[in-house]
């Protein structure tokens, strides 16, 4: 396995992670199986589309 960080916004992680512990798994297992499931869905794509939708967030600066 390959270690990793990730700066999210808390609020996606507290939904993220009440969905993991919901479903009885950890919310590192639901992102590993998340990002399997991203490249299965993309893996024949050269680009991909990252049109993101204005949210509340969107005004925000990423600090990394």
């Amino acid at each position: 396995m390959k270690r990793i960080t990730v700066t999210v916004d808390p609020d996606d992680y507290a939904a993220f992670d009440s969905m993991a512990r919901h479903s009885n798994v950890t919310a590192s297992w639901l992102i590993r199986r998340s990002m399997r499931e991203f490249i299965e869905r993309h893996e024949q794509d050269r680009v991909i589309s990252l049109t993101l939708p204005q949210t509340r967030r969107a005004n925000r600066k990423d600090p990394g």
